[in-house]
Parts: structure tokens; C-alpha cells; sequence
């Protein structure tokens, strides 16, 4: 009970056993005269004093308070006492001392100092005698005093009665006495179960770390709920993490938070440890599933460690179970908000306690994803970090896969990444990693995305499996007449004085043109267009004429990769400026299609290479972009890799694709590639839903295809009747000169 209530009570019955008094010890009762002025100055002392008003404080104002009650309560008296008596010298110094009381209280609240200035020193000389000779015990002790002296000084009764319960009530305070003993005895701590009993706290790891020294040589499993009391501060949940060596032992290690009210009334039913001690308690799995407490004990796998900064998270691993490069952690920053992390790297270590004594274990790190909105299907950004030796908890394992839309999600969840094929297609996408790790089977989903939002794909194809794992797109008949008019055109080739001129060169640019004029054309319902850049024989002048003769060389792929990324351009300029993506160029195996410059297989791999790039370069305000596959980073352009902006990277080895890859996704992740599984990626870009890197499972085809396609079926082109002929009108009058190539 608290002690406003314990003075309010006593402050009643006090006041009954005064009536009381009056009524059964005092000849006039109850009656209002002289006689009562006792119980006028008890009940003003009770009121006015040490139970309500003023109870630990005399100030200036409570004084004059007490002065002018006490003179108010002697007025009775004056018709009563007769003039120029001892009685009424008794009643005039009394009724003179209250009056000095009163006046001096009054003085000094007017004189008062304003706020903030030192008063002078008579002004604290005044007021400490008003507070020591106007405190109610004082004032109303002298005031009952004269009153016994002047009305009941010939009934020995009478002033045994009144004084003495006068004195009892001010001074002894039995009430009070009483209410305090039994708060004291009933907050004595109560036997508890021996068996419940862990052990004492040894010391504090500020915040939230207490350290138990066991009263018995038992093992304590990970995830024991406890309560932990301790006399500076109310009890808390404990809940068991580990042991740690310390120079006096091993010592159970105790992750604490606030104790729920429901664990707080089982706890204090079944009685209270002393101060310093950690009980066990028994939660049955009703109690988990009320107790959010308690729901997470399972799901625990550290603590909040030093070195964590608002972007990653570093924690020691209390529970190893189900943790994994990629998996996702979880933990609170502020009072309620969850933020989500991806774990990237773990390390051993270990801290000296005494000696050579050592308590080692693992650590790990991982980077901040965000908190996942439900409404956007999306990660947002969190500010700030979590508080030292918070706990952190693996992400529980929900139940479903992603959605139709995403690319990939996080092992274990069904969190998912979603991917804008616009933005892939006009920021360029790259997919990096070494062979058989999963690109292609990507780069193939990201083209069914891409048709499915209208965005027509030219995909050059050296290992001809495109064609293969996208038939469903393809109209082979259309595809073999268009296949025909292009090598018809790039078949022979003459020479001729105007060495650009010479060749076939020049009339296969000018198909190459046409075709892709058709095939961006609104009419065109055909999305799809698949090349093997080497099936083309096409052939260029390499020398001056001579009798009539000149020298012939055949094109390089990367050469005709740079006719249709040359052509893609113009076309897409002819159709003017636009903020959707309209064409994407598939460099499937780039490292041979847009080489660097110092692995180029011919001299014109260099000239062509930089035409493929100014395409890129200049095909974004046109709707242009590229999706570019390779297993070999360091032989591709970085003229067009580094205009990616959009990164998928995959297991790799080399020195060359770690450290470019670093300076995207971070050398963390980077650092996670070599021993990446197949069919993972980390995945970063304007395209994705997620502002930072992460690491996801990528989609297996047949369970995308599953999900994807009954929503957007594969666009089924009509069949074009082709023309008679057409395969021999290589030549395109109404097409005008493609751009030199040399501007």
C-alpha cells in the first residue's frame, strides 16, 4: 500500500478517536464551545500536519496557514476569559504568538527573492525560525497546551486524556508504526523451491546481460526462461544463452528484458527469491503463445556485438543452428521496429579473461536490408542501429514461395526481389559468374519478363541454346526466311576501289537494317529474334585493289554483333525519344561478343567492340538496353559493364571479377562469391525492389514458368507469308545509309 493511502487512513480513524475522546471524556461532548477548542487544534494538527498537507515540509505559506487556523481556533475563548487574569495573559501570548506566526509568513512570502537570486541572509534567518516554530506538532501542541491550562486544568481526567492522545497521535504514530511493519514483513522474501532455485547473480553486462553463478553443478539449456530480482530496479526475464569462462569459473550467461505482468503474478504466487538471485519458472506452450516474450526464446541465435554500425550488424552467435551465409536475421532497432538483416560473413574470436584463461566463439556479420512492408511488397530503408547486446533472432521460416513477379527470394522465406524489366532493359543488366552456375536459365527468365511487359528482344546467341529454351516465342518458319535473307546477303562479296565498299559487308548492313526495322515495326506482333553471330559468312575488303583483286576476310562475331547493335540503335532513334524500355540486346557469352580491348581475338574486334558500346551508350533515351552474360569479367568491355547498372553476381574465382564486383555489391559480398551455391546470386540495381545488395535464390525455371506463365502466356506470333523472292531483294533503296561507324 503506498503511503499516501496509509496517511489518508490514519488520518480518518485519528480523527475518529478524537471525537471520541471529546465525546466520552469531556463533560460539554460534543457541544461547540470552549471546551472543544482541543479538538479544533488535534484535527487542524492532523489536517495541516504530518498526514496531508505538509507532510515532510513546513514552508513560509503552510505557516501562515497554521498561524491563522490557530488563532481562529482560540476565538472561542475570548467571550469566556475574563480581562487583566492569568488566564487571559495565557490566552493573549497565545493567540500574539500565532499572530507573530502568521505576520512573519507573511512578510516572507511578499519579500521573497524573484526566481534564480540568493535571498539575503535575514530574510533565511526569518524563515528558518517560521518553518521550525510554525510546523503544525509545534503550533497546535502549544495552542491544545493553553486550552487544556484554561478549560480542563481541574479534571485530571480530561487532561490525562487529551494530552495523552494528543502526544500519541503526533508523536508515536501507531497507525503508521503498524502499516510499515507489514509492508516490511510481507515484502520479506518467501521460501522458494530449492530446485527452482539457478543460482545469484555474479555481475552486470550493462545493458541487458546478467552473469549467474549456479548454485549447483547442473546444465542450464540454452532458452531457460528465469526470473532475475535484484534490489536496484524491478524483477526481469531471463532467458539462458551460454556459458563464458570468467577467472572464478564458468558463469551461465543471462539475456534479460522487462518481466510480462502475467509471469510477474505467477512469479510473486509462488514466492519471491532474495535480492540478487535467478529462479527458474516453468511456461507451459499456452503461455508462449500469450507471452510475446517468450515466443521468441526458440527463434534467439545472439546478442548484439561491438563494431555495429547503422549498415551492418555484428552479433556472437549464441545458437548456430539453421545460420547460413544468406540467412536472414532479425533484430529491433527503437522500441518497435523490426529490422531484418542479411548475414554475409562469420569469424572466430576470442577475450582474454584472466591469465590464460579465454572464452571463445563466433561472430557474425550482416548487412542491413531494411524493414518489410507488406502494402509495397518491399524492404524500406531503417535509420540507426540496434542497442548493445540486443538479442537477435533467425528469421522464422514462413510458410509459401514468391510471388508470380519476383526474380528470387531469400533462402528460407518467402520474402521475394522483384525486378523491373524496364528498368533492366534501359539501365542495362549484367549477369556474371563462371559456368554452370545458373546464367542462363536467369538471363532466359528475364527475358520472358521482358516480352511480357511488350519490350522486343534480340538475343545474340553463340551457344544456340536461346533458341531452345524459347521456342514457345519463336515462329521457326519467320525465323528460317529471316535467317536466309541475312545469309544471302552476307554470302560472296566482291572487291572494290572504295575498300568500306568491298565485300559483302555493306549489303548485309543494309539487310541487317531492314530486318530490323521489320522487326521493331507496331504491326510486328514477333517479340523474339534469335542470331548466332557466327553463322553468318560475311565477308569485308582488307586491301587495295590490285589487277582487278583484292584480299577478303570473313567478320568476327564481334563484328556482326556490332551490325545489329549499330542497327538497334538507329532503328530505335528513327522511332524517337522515349522513358520505357522498347529493345533489348542480349550479349549471351559478352566476352566473345564485346570483348576488351586487350583480349580481342582480330584488330576490328576493337572498332567493333566500340561501336556495340556507343549503342548502349546512346540507346537509353531510345528505349535501348542490354542484358549482358558472361563467365569472364575481366574480358568484357567496361565501357558497356560499367554502364550496367543493374548487377547479378554469381559463384566466381578470379581476382579481376571479385574486385569489380566489390565496388558494386560491397567487398562483403564479395567476398561470399567463390563458395556461393548454384542458383544464387547477389543481386543490386535501379532494377531491384531492394536498395541494397542481397543475396537471393533464384527461381528454378519450371516452378517460374509454373506461376508466371498461365498469368502472361508465352506471345504466340501469326504466321508471316514471306513474299516470293524476297530472299533475293537483299538491297533496301528506301532505307537510308546506316551511320559511319568512324563518327
Amino acid at each position: 500500500m503506498s503511503e499516501s493511502k496509509v496517511r489518508a487512513g490514519a488520518l480518518l480513524v485519528y480523527g475518529a478517536v478524537l471525537l471520541f475522546v471529546q465525546a466520552g471524556f469531556v463533560d460539554t461532548g460534543l457541544q461547540p464551545n470552549e471546551n472543544a477548542i482541543w479538538l479544533y487544534g488535534g484535527i487542524a494538527s492532523l489536517l495541516f500536519g504530518s498526514r496531508i498537507l505538509n507532510p515532510y515540509f513546513t514552508p513560509p505559506s503552510g505557516a501562515l496557514i497554521n498561524g491563522l487556523t490557530a488563532m481562529l481556533a482560540l476565538a472561542p475563548a475570548l467571550p469566556v476569559v475574563f480581562p487583566w487574569t492569568n488566564d487571559a495573559y495565557v490566552l493573549g501570548a497565545m493567540i500574539g504568538y500565532c499572530a507573530v506566526i502568521a505576520s512573519v509568513s507573511m512578510l516572507l512570502l511578499i519579500f521573497r527573492a524573484p526566481l534564480g537570486e540568493e535571498p539575503p541572509t535575514s530574510w533565511r534567518v526569518f524563515e528558518r525560525a517560521v518553518i521550525g516554530l510554525g510546523s503544525p506538532n509545534i503550533i497546535f501542541g502549544v495552542l491544545i497546551a493553553a486550552a487544556v491550562w484554561l478549560f480542563h486544568r481541574n479534571s485530571a481526567t480530561e487532561v490525562f486524556a487529551i494530552l495523552s492522545t494528543f502526544a500519541i497521535i503526533a508523536f508515536v504514530r501507531p497507525l503508521e508504526g503498524i502499516a510499515k511493519y507489514i509492508g516490511w514483513f510481507v515484502d520479506q522474501p518467501k521460501p522458494i523451491n530449492h530446485a527452482d532455485l539457478i543460482g545469484s547473480v555474479a555481475a552486470h553486462q550493462s545493458p541487458g546481460i546478467v552473469l549467474v553463478r549456479q548454485a549447483e553443478a547442473k546444465t542450464i539449456s540454452r532458452g531457460t526462461p528465469m526470473v532475475i530480482s535484484d534490489q536496484h530496479g524491478p524483477p526481469q526475464l531471463g532467458v539462458a544463452l551460454n556459458y563464458v569462462g570468467r577467472d572464478e569459473g564458468n558463469l551461465l550467461r543471462v539475456l534479460t528484458s522487462s518481466l510480462p505482468n502475467r509471469l510477474a503474478a505467477f512469479y510473486d504466487g509462488r514466492g519471491k527469491a532474495a535480492d540478487g538471485m535467478a529462479v527458474s519458472i516453468a511456461v507451459t506452450d499456452e503461455d508462449k503463445a500469450e507471452i510475446r516474450a517468450l515466443q521468441w526464446i526458440d527463434r534467439l541465435c545472439g546478442i548484439v556485438d561491438t563494431d555495429t554500425s547503422p549498415e551492418y550488424l555484428q552479433f556472437e552467435v549464441t545458437n548456430e543452428i539453421g545460420l547460413a551465409e544468406g540467412s536472414l536475421a532479425e533484430a529491433r532497432i527503437g522500441e518497435n521496429q523490426s529490422v531484418i538483416y542479411q548475414i554475409v560473413d562469420g569469424v572466430t574470436r576470442d577475450e582474454v579473461v584472466q591469465q590464460k584463461n579465454k572464452y571463445g566463439y563466433a561472430r557474425a556479420k550482416a548487412r542491413k536490408i531494411g524493414a518489410w512492408d507488406n502494402g509495397d511488397r518491399r524492404f524500406r530503408p531503417v535509420p540507426w542501429m540496434p542497442r548493445m547486446n540486443a538479442p537477435v533472432f533467425l528469421l522464422e521460416k514462413l510458410e509459401g514461395g514468391p510471388e508470380d513477379d519476383c526474380i528470387g527470394h531469400f533462402p528460407a522465406t518467402p520474402y521475394g526481389v522483384r525486378l523491373d524489366p524496364s528498368e533492366c532493359v534501359t539501365h542495362n543488366t549484367a549477369i556474371l559468374g563462371i559456368l554452370g552456375v545458373g546464367k542462363s536459365y536467369l538471363a532466359i527468365e528475364l527475358v520472358e519478363r521482358m516480352i511480357a511487359r511488350g519490350i522486343k528482344v534480340v538475343c545474340l546467341d553463340l551457344t544456340n541454346q536461346y533458341e531452345n529454351l524459347l521456342e514457345d516465342f519463336i515462329d521457326p518458319v519467320h525465323e528460317q526466311v529471316r535467317r536466309d535473307f541475312l545469309t544471302t546477303a552476307g554470302r560472296g562479296g566482291v572487291a572494290n576501289q572504295n575498300k568500306e565498299q568491298g565485300g559483302s559487308r555493306h549489303r548485309f548492313k543494309q539487310a541487317v537494317f531492314r530486318k530490323m526495322r521489320e522487326f521493331m515495326a507496331a504491326e510486328d506482333d514477333h517479340y523474339l529474334w534469335v542470331i548466332n553471330p557466327a553463322q553468318f559468312r560475311v565477308t569485308k575488303q582488307v586491301s587495295g585493289m590490285f589487277n582487278g583483286n583484292a584480299d577478303l576476310a570473313h567478320l568476327t562475331p564481334s563484328e556482326i554483333t556490332a551490325i545489329f547493335s549499330d542497327a538497334a540503335l538507329f532503328v530505335c532513334q528513327e522511332l524517337g525519344m522515349t522513358d520505357e524500355a522498347r529493345l533489348c540486346l542480349v550479349y549471351e557469352e559478352a566476352h566473345s561478343l564485346v570483348p576488351e580491348w586487350n583480349s580481342v581475338a582480330a584488330d576490328g574486334d576493337k572498332m567493333a567492340t566500340a561501336t556495340s558500346a556507343r549503342a548502349i551508350l546512346q540507346g537509353r533515351k531510345y528505349g535501348l538496353g542490354c542484358l549482358l552474360i558472361t563467365q569472364r569479367t575481366a574480358n568484357v568491355t567496361k565501357t558497356i559493364l560499367n554502364q550496367c547498372n543493374t548487377i547479378f553476381a554469381m559463384r566466381t574465382f578470379d581476382d579481376t571479377g571479385k574486385d569489380f564486383l566489390g565496388n558494386y555489391i560491397g567487398s562483403d559480398y564479395a567476398a561470399v562469391l567463390p563458395s556461393m551455391q548454384p542458383r544464387h546470386a547477389v543481386v543490386f540495381g535501379k532494377a531491384s525492389s531492394c536498395e541494397n545488395p542481397v543475396l537471393i535464390r533464384l527461381n528454378d525455371q519450371q516452378d517460374f514458368r509454373a506461376r508466371f506463365r498461365p498469368d502472361n502466356p508465352p506471345r504466340q506470333p501469326e504466321p508471316l507469308a514471306m513474299p516470293e523472292g524476297e530472299e533475293e531483294d537483299v538491297e533496301a533503296p528506301d532505307i537510308p545509309e546506316e551511320p559511319d561507324e568512324h563518327s
